[in-house]
Formats: C-alpha cells, structure tokens, sequence
C-alpha cells in the first residue's frame, strides 16, 4: 500500500502518539495512532443508519471501519457484519472494540483506498450485502498542505485517487461488487466532487443517490449522508418500437409505481397546452410511473425541479454548467457557447390519471441525443460534446427519476420538491411589451420584475417571448 517512504514516515508518525480512549454513545473505544476516532461525520452516519431496520439477510459491510465504532453499533442492532480498513491498525482496533463490546464484528484488511487492485474486492464478499455504509475520505488532496497527517490516517481523510474515490465507488456499485442488486449504501461526502455534485457522479453511472442527512461543521463546510441503490429494481421496464404515446399508454395500462417504457418511435407525443411532441428517430422518449403518494402534487414547480435534477445529471464536463440550463416550467435547454442563443433540446410533462380511488400520475421525458433532422431552433445533447446514445442514457434519466420518486426506506423518504437553482434558469424576456427579468418561482406561478422595479405574477408562459431563446 505504501512505498519506503511513506513507511518510513508512518513508523515515526507512531512513535509521537499513543493509544487514546474515546467515550462514544456509551462505548469505550482504544483507537491506536494513524486511526480515525469517531467525529462529527461518524455521529451522522450512525444517526442514520440506527433509523433504518435491519432488513433481509442482515448482511452490512462498512469500509473504512476506523476505530470500529459504526460497526459496532450496527452489530448491536442486529446487523451481520463485516468491516474493512486499509490500514492494519484499525482493523486490529475494530476487532479489539467489538470483543470488549461483545459482539461479532468480522474484520479484515482492504478496501477502496488510493491504490486500486484486486486485493481491495477481496477484503469482503461482493455482491451480498444488504447494507454498505462508508464514512469516505472527501477532502481533496489539494486541501491539504504539509505533513500534518500519517499516510495512513491521510488516507482516511484525504481523496488521493486519480479517479476519485466516489467515482471509483460508484463503477464497483453499478457493477454489483458491494450491496445485493436490492440492497442500500450510505456514504458521507461532500457535496461537490470538483464541478459535479457528489449525487449527480452516482446518478450517471445508473444508480439512484439522495441526501438524507447533513451536517455543517463550524467552518461552514457541509458533508452529506447519501442513500445510493440500483432504481426500480423490482418494477418492470418496457421496450417498445411504436407507440403513440409513452405517457399515454402508462396512463391506459395496467403499470405499477416505477415501472418505464421507452420508445424508438412516437407517434402522438403530446407537450404542454395539447402541443405536439415532435419525434426524431434518434431521440429519447420515456416515461415512468411515479408513485402518487410520493408526489402530493403536480405543479410547475415540481416540473421545473426534475427539469434541473436531469441537467445536472448530464454535467459530464466543467463548461455543461454553463451550457445547460432550463426554461420555466419544464424545458430543457442547451448552447454551444456562452454568448450563443438558448436552444430547446428536451422537456419533461407530469401527467395524471383518476378514476374512483384509483390515481395514477406518469412522467415523460423527451431528449435529442444527435443533430439529425431537428428544427430550427432546436438542439441536442450532442451539440455540446455530449455523446449518448437514447439506450445509453436511460440509465442516467432511470436513477434520476429514483432518486426523486422512489420510496426506498422510511428514512430515505422522498422529498416533496426541492431547491430551485436560479443559475440555471432562463431569466430575461419580454411581458406585456416590457423587459422583465425572473425574480422568483413559487409552485404555480412565475415573478417577474420590470425594468422599473414592477413585479408581475404569471401563471402560464404563453405570453412570455423570452429574448436569449433562439425562436422555434
């Protein structure tokens, strides 16, 4: 794991410390020198993981065990465990703590560290765990300067892999190395892994990823328990060649909540206002069951929100942040550079149905994929160096619409809306034959404020030219 010198240095790093004990939620713990003690993040991990029941075989691996203080914990409530740690130290401090706690905790040396290799997948059992939790390292290695740290205890804090380690995590997830394909992991992380938030590297490998828990540390620095799982797992997905609707035939049909069907051909799209919804041989066009107790509502709010979660899942590359954006209530937008016009290249439509105590609530998606036979005035995802094919980006649109709308535990409930980003908004245009900038959006209607301070309350976009919008 480490070359002469880093051991070099950890031999001296241990000989200037010596073994503490920590008091934690009842447990005393001896956590030798280079081991991370239970912290902030650890109390929100736990937090968490105390609120879920036990489910399946019972089955939970924790990487990066540290002083064992998770494990423990979760052994106590019923968990089959099995820890990991790269550093040898922790591991023999994790099975010292369990014997003392009297529980079986099965501990061995590996896991996701700074050097990838196979040795790392056989520290535990892939494949057949219900529950993986990892207090991950997320501090950037830029963040930190000079030889404060041991190798070891770095490498519980600081992210040196060239890939990054989230991102490392992510692949071995999606390819069924950790958690069952029914299973759940808890991660404590950051927000932000560079440009991308830490949800949206999960969501475009296929996996659905929320936040569940947060905490701010006194020098305003916020990390994050997210839920990560493989979406709809035991719900159906549905390929069809024609169709004349994917809403539509979601609505008719005997579906359940988080089943999909996809599309090569539609031929009745509808849009917003009875519009049609135009059909490009190469585009995408799905739609999911959304389950209606997890959404209370249907509004252009609710609809503007999914819009920007779907954008930020395609943010592969540092300058997609500022050529995506969104268009209230629910179109997507692209440019190919900053001073260019705005052009739609996707959208996403709510639909509801009810009869008697029956309510069934749908929602399609629409995305061009390349350039060819668009419009005027539209564009696709291609335009802006992003290469998906429809097939290839199901995954991505799958684990967003999960991690939204799926009802995985009790503790990792759906939310019913989320943040507005004003950033990634289309803001100027005229109303009423006056300049008007978007001010705010509330559920159901848009405030724009004039040149002259004015605010207007608008309900519907059809009066609204927006003046950066290339003209359809």
């Amino acid at each position: 794991m480490f070359n002469h010198e880093n051991t070099q240095s950890e031999i001296e790093f241990l000989n200037r410390k010596e073994v503490q004990t920590v008091l934690w939620n009842s447990l005393e713990l001896n956590i030798p020198p280079t081991v991370y003690p239970p912290r902030q993040d650890t109390d929100l991990l736990h937090q968490v993981l105390a609120s879920i029941t036990p489910f399946g075989s019972k089955r939970l691996l924790e990487i990066g065990s540290g002083s064992g203080a998770v494990s423990i914990a979760a052994a106590m409530r019923g968990w089959t465990v099995h820890a990991c740690d790269i550093n040898p130290y922790a591991v023999a401090a994790t099975q010292y703590n369990a014997k003392r706690a009297e529980v079986e905790v099965n501990a061995s040396e590996g896991g996701i560290g700074p050097i990838e290799s196979a040795h790392s997948i056989q520290a535990w059992s892939p494949g057949t765990y219900d529950m993986v939790v990892w207090n991950m390292p997320y501090i950037p290695a830029e963040e930190i300067q000079g030889n404060v740290l041991g190798p070891m205890e770095e490498a519980a804090l600081v992210d040196t892999h060239p890939e990054g380690l989230l991102s490392v995590f992510a692949r071995w997830m999606a390819n069924n190395t950790l958690t069952k394909i029914t299973g759940t992991a808890l991660l404590v992380c950051r927000g932000h892994v560079g440009h991308r938030r830490s949800i949206d590297v999960l969501r475009q490998h296929g996996l659905a990823a929320r936040i569940v828990q947060s905490t701010t540390f006194e020098d305003n620095e916020a990390i994050h328990v997210v839920a990560v799982w493989h979406p709809f797992v035991s719900s159906r997905h549905h390929k069809l060649r024609e169709i004349d609707s994917t809403n539509a035939e979601l609505l008719r049909g005997t579906y359940n909540a988080g089943d999909s069907l996809v599309a090569t051909v539609q031929t009745s799209g509808r849009g917003r206002h009875g519009h049609d919804w135009q059909d490009h041989p190469e585009s995408f066009k799905g739609s999911w069951v959304v389950d209606s107790k997890q959404l209370l509502s249907i509004t252009p709010r609710q609809q503007l929100f999914v819009a920007q979660e779907i954008n930020a899942a395609l943010q592969f590359k540092e300058e997609h942040m500022s050529l995506l954006s969104t268009k209230w209530p629910n179109d997507l937008l692209l440019r190919t550079r900053d001073d260019a016009m705005w052009r739609k290249y996707g959208g996403i439509l709510f639909q509801s149905y009810s009869k008697g105590d029956e309510q069934r609530v749908v929602l399609g998606i629409g995305v061009n994929v390349n350039q060819d036979s668009l419009n005027s005035g539209q564009g696709s995802i291609e335009d802006v160096d992003i290469h998906l094919t429809a097939s290839e980006l199901f995954p991505i649109l799958h684990a967003v619409v999960a991690s939204l709308f799926e009802a995985k535990h009790p503790t990792i409930a759906t939310l019913p809306g989320g943040e507005i980003n004003m950033d990634s908004l289309l803001k100027n245009c005229f109303y009423r034959n006056q300049m008007h900038t978007v001010e705010s959006v509330s559920s159901h209607d848009l405030v724009l404020v004039s040149e002259e301070n004015e605010r207007q309350v608008v309900t519907d976009d059809v009066g609204i030219n927006w003046t950066d919008l290339h003209p359809q």
